[in-house]
């Protein structure tokens, strides 16, 4: 039986000039919309008063240039702030916050609605843009589009996700279990073998330490010369390398997490995980304890989607170093 999952892809978008525009714009107008929301939220609450709340459709009656963005963005702004009040409410996160413009990065999600978004080749088309964006498409998306969310970092670089309903078959059951731990050098430890490697990752790792003490020593330089950061033209050169390699080598990671957490939901059909408690003192290595769950966040929806097992369990110091040994034999 096929389980139906929403899977997102996301991908690198190079807009022209007029469609970098409009995102621009449609991420003010987001912005501004959600902030007015909050702020009409805010005083209902300060005067424990249940008014009418208002609605982006109010809004536009007021403020004209907001019927020239998409609508579905300004809705999903409203949905948005509705959520995080719930988060709130029910204690799972913080109070909401006003969006800012010096914000690194902004976004905006649209709805796929009678056919308003669809690739044609390597480029997209989104609503209320009459010109196809060009999109770097490195995989094939499969499944019916649900909604896009376009991101821009700096209002520079550009990303499309896209969210898509699938049917996701299960796999075959291979009637074999395997263990896996936390480990600092290499992210997981197993007692069976695991082929794939993360050697890449460590090695961006360390070009990306040596370029940070670099920078480091170049920001000295600069400022006994008493010359400002921004004026300092081969500051800003290595600081922008140290941001690539930032980047390539979150990258790096998150490609290894996904290719390891599949290939044990393949080959596996019961997976032990180590429940790593609170108080864990971390070790120094490569990756960290946010990488572990980010890992076992990827592992558990994967398992539900191709119907494996998943079990959390404690060890204790004898069995952690019981298994750091078997896997140092097997490995060997």
């Amino acid at each position: 039986m096929k389980l139906g999952v929403l899977k997102a892809y996301k991908f690198r978008i190079y807009p022209n000039g007029q469609q970098r525009q409009f995102f621009i714009e449609t991420f003010g107008c987001v912005r501004f919309t959600y902030n007015q929301l909050l702020e009409a939220k805010m005083e209902e609450l300060a005067n424990n008063e249940a008014k009418q709340g208002l609605t982006p459709a109010k809004l536009k009656k007021e403020y004209p240039f907001l019927k020239e963005t998409d609508s579905l963005a300004l809705a999903n702004a409203q949905r948005n702030l509705d959520r995080a009040f719930r988060n709130y409410f029910q204690k799972r996160a913080g109070f909401p916050k006003m969006k800012t413009k010096k914000s690194i990065w902004q976004s905006y999600t649209t709805n796929n609605q009678q056919h308003t978004i669809y690739f044609e080749d390597d480029q997209i088309k989104l609503p209320k843009l009459k010109t196809l964006v060009p999109v770097k498409k490195h995989r094939a998306i499969k499944g019916k589009i649900k909604s896009a969310t376009i991101s821009a970092k700096n209002n520079e670089e550009f990303y499309i996700s896209i969210l898509c309903l699938e049917e996701i078959p299960p796999l075959p059951k291979q009637q074999a279990s395997v263990a896996v731990v936390y480990d600092p050098q290499q992210l997981v430890k197993a007692n069976q073998p695991i082929p794939i490697t993360c050697e890449h990752a460590i090695q961006t790792k360390q070009k990306l330490t040596r370029a940070e003490r670099k920078l480091q020593v170049k920001a000295t330089a600069v400022k006994r010369k008493k010359i400002l950061l921004t004026q300092a033209r081969n500051y800003q050169k290595l600081k922008g390398k140290v941001a690539r390699l930032y980047r390539f080598h979150c990258c790096q990671k998150r490609e290894f997490i996904d290719q390891v957490s599949y290939h044990l939901v393949k080959q596996y059909d019961t997976i032990y995980l180590e429940q790593i408690a609170e108080d864990t003192v971390l070790k120094a290595g490569h990756y960290s304890i946010s990488d572990w769950h980010q890992f076992v966040r990827k592992i558990q929806y994967k398992a539900q989607w191709y119907g494996k097992e998943l079990r959390f369990v404690t060890l204790d110091t004898q069995d952690q170093q019981k298994l750091e040994r078997l896997s140092g034999e097997m490995s060997s």
